[in-house]
């Protein structure tokens, strides 16, 4: 019988095991997010950062599924404010009283010919702090 209530219990903590083909990283950033075809903007704090996402804290709601437009700005290495821009859908949104945490997944993986400054800075970030790379399955190597 006690096998039986370990085995529930091993079974709950794996349900929470993270499966994410990519690494998220920290990320010190703020984002203005356009709901397209909604014509509403407002701006958030980047709460983390992967090549196929964004998770962000917002004091609105946007809606699961809905697409939208990030301009994620961030102060680089040299400390000159940088932008780039990103489109994708909102994948799932969580309320914190009253706050919203709200995970973007991109239209496209990041990359260098589409937010070069965006990922330069992680290339930096990824080099200077020693993270991990960003693909989990090691098909890519950046660094």
């Amino acid at each position: 019988m006690k096998r039986t209530v370990e085995s529930a219990k091993e079974k709950k903590v794996n349900q929470y095991a993270d499966i994410r083909k990519w690494y998220r990283y920290q990320f010190f950033g703020t984002a203005k997010i356009s709901v397209l075809k909604e014509k509403k903007t407002f701006d958030a704090s980047i709460a983390n950062i992967a090549f196929p996402g964004i998770g962000v804290y917002s004091n609105y709601s946007v809606g699961k599924g809905k697409r939208v437009k990030i301009k994620i700005s961030f102060i680089d290495k040299n400390g000159k404010i940088q932008e780039d821009i990103a489109t994708g859908i909102v994948d799932w949104q969580s309320k914190i009283k009253k706050m919203y945490l709200i995970g973007i997944f991109f239209d496209e993986e990041l990359s260098i010919s589409k937010q070069p400054k965006l990922i330069e800075h992680l290339i930096w970030l990824i080099d200077t702090y020693k993270w991990p790379q960003p693909y989990k399955d090691q098909r890519i190597v950046m660094l």
